[in-house]
């Protein structure tokens, strides 16, 4: 059944396939003066909001100001993946405002999430790219190929795939009881001596 396309994760999406379970993130290659020159933008400085909340203007932002910032940043609408590590990253408290030693805590943490994504292998030979070609290997950042298998044997495809071995034939033996082993031999002792002596 895997022309079905059932294997152990289930049906397969033909388009989601082609595409890499890993992103590309960006945020390591930025300089991190960029990262404060953006912060410095939507500085609260002497607000209202300032006053309320207590805090110095001058080193503390509005909290929903993350996603300008990061729109800024990389000079375009951000992708989805991009906030959600950006958000995961900076945006773990409460309150209404970040100062900058917690906003830089996260953004140092962004930076390594970033430097460390996977990427995809690359190959010393032909002949080691060209043994993963014909076996249809992906890269080993791809953890999702390595379940997309069949289920069973019968789901492969092809006369080239392994078939498993027929069970080795067992000799029935005789059952034990008399009933069984005497039933059949001739008319006389199968219908009994009145049926035949007539």
């Amino acid at each position: 059944m895997a022309f079905f396309g059932l294997t152990s994760l289930g049906p397969q999406e033909p388009i989601q396939d082609v595409n890499k379970s890993g992103h590309d993130y960006i945020f390591h290659t930025l300089p991190i003066d960029s990262f404060v020159e953006k912060f410095n933008a939507y500085l609260i400085g002497e607000s209202d909001i300032s006053v309320a909340l207590e805090v110095d203007g001058d080193y503390h932002i509005p909290r929903a100001k993350l996603g300008d910032i990061l729109k800024d940043l990389l000079g375009r609408q951000p992708r989805k993946f991009e906030l959600d590590a950006w958000f995961t990253h900076l945006d773990f408290d409460r309150s209404a405002v970040m100062s900058l030693e917690e906003y830089m805590k996260g953004v140092d943490r962004l930076l390594e999430f970033s430097a460390g994504s996977p990427a995809t292998s690359t190959f010393n030979s032909y002949d080691t790219q060209r043994t993963s070609w014909v076996h249809h290997t992906r890269a080993a950042n791809e953890t999702q190929q390595t379940l997309r298998a069949p289920m069973t044997t019968a789901q492969e495809v092809g006369w080239h795939a392994l078939k498993p071995t027929p069970p080795e034939a067992n000799k029935r033996k005789a059952q034990g009881t008399t009933d069984i082993k005497r039933e059949g031999h001739s008319a006389q002792s199968y219908y009994g001596h009145f049926i035949c002596n007539y």
